[in-house]
């Protein structure tokens, strides 16, 4: 996965999570909430495997492009290789990705809330 595709899907995620509120207020104020509310619903559903992806990623082993591991085992490579500012710039890249996955971590929980709250209000498990 590469940086600018990381990046776009973590924005879209980020996106998603706040718009979505402020798409339900506008919609109360219109008077159309429950179709807002199902809306949101779907894009929840939408999220989920694409955060589900990207947590697969950044977790996988050192055979997975783009994992914490995979950067830490090319880190190594680098230092074993006499490239000590590379090896720096992939350790610096394997500790933000791992941030990422704490990030996406917390995003995968708060879509799980946002299913759970989507079934209480009778949308099911696909709007």
């Amino acid at each position: 996965m590469s940086r600018m595709t990381s990046t776009a899907a973590t924005m879209a995620l980020t996106a998603a999570l706040c718009i979505g509120p402020a798409a339900a207020a506008d919609a109360a104020g219109s008077g159309n909430l429950r179709t807002a509310a199902a809306h949101d619903c779907q894009l929840i559903n939408d999220l989920r495997p694409v955060v589900g992806d990207l947590l697969a990623t950044v977790d996988g082993d050192a055979a997975t492009p783009g994992s914490v591991a995979w950067l830490k085992a090319q880190a190594a490579r680098a230092t074993a290789a006499g490239r000590p500012k590379v090896a720096d710039w992939l350790s610096k890249r394997a500790a933000l990705r791992q941030e990422q996955g704490t990030v996406l971590e917390t995003r995968q929980q708060l879509l799980a809330d946002g299913v759970a709250w989507c079934k209480a209000h009778g949308f099911g498990e696909s709007a």
